[in-house]
């Protein structure tokens, strides 16, 4: 049975530095008496767009979704502060603000945007009260690392990965050259930044194709030097908190997210087999239904057990 269509509307939030925040608010047609708001945060090099499926399947349920182009991505700018996982999640902090100030809530970020949630939680505690759940898609207690493993394989794509940086590091003029001579169809291409969004945000591929190269070096240098706050402040949330990772994920090993999950014992764990760093487009319905089971408020939940292996659920879909 499809999902009833809804309404996406384009909407635009000041950060705290001026920047404009292009925010996409979906309403279902049949809005759920008492549902909670869902917020949905990316990670870095896509846009809100990664969470295009999910978003149909929760309104289909009767949910509101808000989903948001982060800084340096797809139509938000990358403004004048600077570019750190504690303004990113103060971002988030006006775009609750300002767009969900009352009512439930259930987070879901993946990758830099469950940094992201991490930090929020730290930093802004106001909102703890309003959140009925949240939904750490292959989160971390570490900075991003190049080396994802000790075999071979991994060495040999850590190499690589530390070049790539070192290049965009120190020569990102010549990067840029290089990129504004791909074609436009290119996810890497570099291309000047719309004058304001269109009916959506760009979709994944061209989630950096805005954004310059000393932008996106930023970017990684605030990941890597990263020092994650006291995860513990998670434990607020007990069982309300679920931890998701990839058997196969190489840029956040599932055993950097066992590690935080060690840290928060009311914490629910999923490891899912076959599945890489890119999560949300390989389950986006069995995710979404573990974010409605949180919207629906406090009741059993299902087994959970921790570090258990799922198989591929018949929710799991793909990313269209």
């Amino acid at each position: 049975m499809r999902n009833p269509p809804s309404a996406t509307e384009v909407l635009s939030v000041s950060a705290a530095d001026g920047t404009r925040l292009s925010v996409y608010r979906d309403t279902p047609v049949r809005p759920r008496p008492g549902g909670a708001t869902v917020v949905l945060v990316h990670g870095a090099s896509v846009t809100a767009d990664l969470w295009r499926v999910h978003a149909r399947h929760l309104t289909g349920l009767g949910l509101t979704v808000v989903r948001y182009d982060q800084r340096a991505h797809g139509h938000t700018p990358r403004g004048q502060a600077p570019l750190t996982i504690r303004q990113l999640a103060d971002d988030l902090h006006q775009i609750l603000t300002h767009l969900v100030p009352a009512g439930p809530l259930v987070l879901a970020g993946h990758s830099l945007g469950a940094l992201v949630l991490q930090e929020l939680a730290a930093l802004h505690p106001q909102h703890q009260a309003r959140v009925r759940g949240m939904v750490l898609l292959s989160p971390t207690v570490r900075g991003a690392s190049v080396l994802p493993g000790r075999s071979p394989r991994a060495l040999l794509l850590a190499a690589g990965r530390s070049l790539f940086a070192l290049t965009c590091t120190h020569a990102p003029r010549a990067v840029d050259f290089l990129r504004h001579r791909l074609p436009t169809t290119h996810p890497y291409s570099l291309a000047p930044h719309p004058d304001r969004p269109a009916d959506g945000p760009p979709p994944c591929r061209y989630g950096i194709r805005h954004t310059h190269t000393r932008d996106l070096a930023d970017l990684w240098q605030c990941l890597r030097r990263y020092q994650p706050r006291d995860a513990t402040v998670l434990n607020q949330f007990g069982d309300r908190l679920l931890l998701m990772a990839g058997a196969e994920d190489r840029h956040i090993p599932a055993a950097h997210t066992k590690q935080l999950a060690a840290q928060l014992p009311a914490a629910r764990l999923e490891i899912l087999p076959r599945t890489t760093h890119a999560l949300p487009i390989r389950h986006p319905a069995l995710i979404s239904d573990r974010i409605a089971h949180l919207a629906a408020g406090p009741r059993p939940h299902p087994p959970h057990p921790q570090d258990r292996s799922f198989p591929n659920s018949p929710l799991s879909g793909q990313f269209h």
